[in-house]
């Protein structure tokens, strides 16, 4: 196909994505956009190219090894249902937008600790973007025949004007408001329409591979069957290959819920509880369908095209083999849905990330103009649209300056155990209230240097540098200390390796610097309402704070970000909440606490806690008296619940005696 029509036929399909969106936003209260299974087809952006593409060549080199990234959100869905209930109550109590939020949140509303997060995220997506953009270039070349960047420049490259369009797409669609916990039906909607897209697509030539060009799926298995390394694809061959398929599906059981992207479409653009009765089944069924064919069209690539092409390529170069261009394209639609969906939704959450906890909290907090909210509220969307575009072109530059001969599948198992480090200190902070900002902070930095040093570095030093000595014979020549053979562990592949060593390191620093040294009260406190759910039901009256405070002084800070309509009707409905007098000149916890959430959607937890403490008065607590305000504001609150009970009974039975 000539390389100019087959831009134009991206540029028009963007378009219709637009056109699609945009509708959404307009409708957004219709239940053709709001329903559960529009969110359910959105978690499936789960599903990028790695899976749509990479899934195929792994099949087709490594056998059953494919199935682990899908079989670990399958078996963590039972689990992931009953521990997101907890997430998604804590997060929109909260005005959590990012798991970055969550997990400072969860320490206290730590800014290092935030900051940390963010940049671990952007370390460990900003590669898995970059083979979004290498998978467009690679198939782009394929189908038209034509290298993407034959005269060497980026301004002549299609990958280059494709990236800026999706950068634009999320800037438009995902900064029309400050408040990053809003949902984004005009995202999300068209997500989940690509979602169907690109399964249909991809059923469309499983099934054209298997009926069309062979006699089904029996003729496929016996002309494979008698191939030399039949045995290898469909079976282990030793015990260290059960251990390195246990590794990746904890592995990728892990990204289901720590992926930026997966927990904003599964958190933040949750509307309600009723959505997740219809993931719990319809996610692993599409998983499930998604997988019907990858064996089969791996097994036909290789024998209709043998060892001459890229296995990640067999669903496009089969039907290109036999002049079916039609099909060929839109499969290469299919595949570039799966690269759109997983680029605007990770660019999103990336940039509400680095807004929220890098950039406006160390710099530009200062910046902000006392009273002008409208000009403050044009400069959080700047900040992250500018965010969004650096994050799509360091994505385009990384690929074009590392555009090693990687398969999508190893590019992408980096990427996972980088953001698996984040694991320990969300999973067992949910579950532990003793665990701690600098366990937290140090289990991190720990598991990312290991991972770095057994995955990362000698990754670099072979395929950039083409040095083996470093991985062969360990620094000094020291054995123990071979990257891939840490401490003599050789029976596990180089990610299964690295994503060992990193979490046990990970969790053993955690676990031992939470016991070691006790966290501060802040800390304790949230991490009581985060364990407990009960505190979570008190919302503010579980937030402990003591010291002086005035309303004046925090209306102020909220008329600076939120303008003085919204300030004052948020406020009114504070007062009336709790029945307090609208003339109040102190502030209570109740009050900081509240304006914190205000603040958290448009600046992030980090900058509203500095902007908040910059105008009160605070004195410090014990942990026995947060211990002791806790039991007592639950008391008042089971207290409460009784009493109400016995009135409503008291009323019901004078009604009744009325009647009688």
């Amino acid at each position: 196909m000539n390389s100019y029509v087959l831009i134009f036929i991206i540029v028009g399909y963007l378009l219709l994505l637009f056109g699609i969106a945009f509708w959404a936003e307009k409708k957004a209260k219709r239940s053709w956009v709001n329903n559960p299974y529009v969110y359910t087809l959105s978690l499936a952006v789960y599903c990028s190219a790695w899976t749509y593409y990479g899934s195929v060549g792994i099949a087709a080199t490594s056998g059953v090894s494919f199935l682990t990234t899908y079989l670990g959100p399958v078996i963590a869905f039972p689990v992931w249902i009953v521990v997101l209930k907890k997430i998604i109550k804590i997060s929109k109590q909260h005005k959590v937008s990012s798991i970055a939020d969550f997990i400072s949140l969860r320490y206290g509303n730590d800014r290092f600790l935030g900051a940390l997060v963010t940049i671990i995220c952007v370390l460990g997506v900003l590669p898995y973007i970059s083979l979004q953009l290498k998978a467009v270039s690679e198939t782009f070349e394929i189908i038209s025949n034509d290298p993407v960047n034959s005269s060497g420049t980026i301004f002549e490259d299609s990958t280059f004007y494709i990236a800026v369009l999706l950068a634009v797409f999320a800037a438009f669609f995902g900064t029309r408001t400050t408040d990053a916990t809003r949902r984004r039906q005009g995202i999300v909607f068209s997500v989940a329409v690509e979602s169907v897209i690109k399964l249909i697509f991809f059923l469309g030539v499983g099934g054209y591979v298997t009926y069309f060009l062979f006699d089904g799926t029996t003729d496929i298995y016996n002309q494979i069957s008698v191939t030399e390394d039949f045995e290898s694809l469909t079976t282990f061959d030793s015990l260290e290959s059960g251990i390195n398929w246990y590794f990746m599906i904890a592995l990728s059981f892990l990204a289901i819920f720590l992926l930026p992207r997966q927990f904003h479409v599964s958190v933040i653009e949750n509307t309600t509880k009723k959505d997740l009765k219809n993931a719990i089944w319809m996610f692993p069924l599409y998983l499930l369908l998604f997988n019907v064919f990858v064996v089969f069209i791996a097994w036909g690539g290789k024998l209709r095209l043998g060892d001459i092409a890229n296995p990640d390529y067999y669903s496009l170069l089969l039907p290109l083999q036999n002049k079916d261009v039609f099909l060929a394209t839109l499969v290469f639609l299919g595949g570039f849905s799966a690269v759109i969906s997983m680029v605007v939704v990770s660019t999103l959450a990336l940039s509400t990330m680095l807004s929220n906890n890098l950039i406006i909290p160390y710099g530009f907090l200062d910046k902000f103009s006392k009273s002008r909210p409208e000009r403050n509220a044009n400069y959080i969307k700047n900040i992250r649209r500018i965010a969004i575009l650096c994050l799509i072109l360091g994505a385009y530059f990384f690929y074009i300056n590392f555009n090693i001969e990687l398969s999508l599948f190893s590019i992408g198992q980096l990427s996972f155990v980088v953001i698996a480090q984040l694991g320990p200190s969300f999973f067992i902070g949910l579950f532990w209230n003793r665990g701690s900002s600098i366990a937290a902070k140090m289990g991190i930095i720990t598991g990312a240097l290991i991972t770095g040093y057994t995955l990362v570095l000698p990754f670099v030093l072979d395929t950039i540098f083409g040095n083996m000595n470093f991985i062969v014979y360990g620094p000094f020549e020291i054995e123990l200390l071979r990257p891939y053979a840490l401490f003599g562990i050789d029976i596990l592949n180089p990610v299964t390796h690295a994503f060992f060593w990193s979490m046990f390191s990970n969790v053993i620093v955690y676990l031992s610097v939470s016991l070691s040294f006790k966290g501060n009260y802040r800390e304790r406190n949230y991490g009581e309402m985060f364990v407990d759910s009960n505190y979570n039901s008190l919302q503010e009256n579980a937030f402990v704070w003591k010291g002086e405070a005035y309303v004046s002084d925090i209306r102020k800070v909220l008329n600076r970000f939120l303008g003085e309509k919204r300030t004052e009707r948020a406020l009114d409905l504070f007062y009336l909440k709790y029945d307090l007098p609208k003339n109040a000149e102190a502030a209570d916890a109740r009050l900081i606490n509240f304006s914190e959430k205000l603040l958290t959607g448009s600046i992030g937890s980090a900058s509203s806690r500095i902007l908040i403490s910059s105008v009160v008065k605070e004195q410090p607590v014990t942990l026995v008296e947060v211990l002791e305000i806790l039991e007592e504001n639950k008391k008042t609150i089971s207290t409460n619940k009784f009493l109400k009970q016995k009135s409503d009974e008291l009323t019901q039975l004078t009604d009744e005696l009325k009647e009688v």
